[in-house]
């Protein structure tokens, strides 16, 4: 991560590859809160580069709200699914793998709340 951020510098789209992935790491490792900053520092970074209804945005908010279920958070989990879903939708459409793999963690989530009506 150090050579990435001196060769590229700190707000390259390599460097935020390298905070998501120790994120997904850290969330495998059931160290949430750290998953969450690693996860956080890519998305700041993602957000600042043109185009920022991408692939590996959706990929940052998707994993955010895997961490977030984990940790019983259901309502920010879903935040972070909905925004996830915007955008696979709009890269997508219905029907995608990804748009229903979200879809069904949505519901979950709502499930587990008792939420079985919304």
């Amino acid at each position: 991560l150090d050579i990435r951020k001196k060769e590229l510098g700190v707000s390259h789209e390599d460097v935020a590859l390298s905070y998501y992935n120790m994120g997904c790491v850290l969330h495998l490792q059931v160290k949430y809160e750290e998953a969450m900053e690693r996860l956080h520092q890519a998305l700041d970074i993602q957000l600042k580069v043109p185009g920022n209804r991408h692939q590996d945005v959706a990929n940052t908010y998707d994993e955010m709200g895997d961490v977030r279920t984990k940790q019983n958070q259901h309502t920010k989990a879903r935040v972070m699914y909905q925004e996830a879903l915007d955008i696979y939708l709009d890269l997508r459409g219905e029907g995608h793998r990804d748009v229903l793999d979200l879809q069904k963690k949505m519901a979950e989530s709502l499930e587990l709340q008792g939420q079985h009506k919304e």
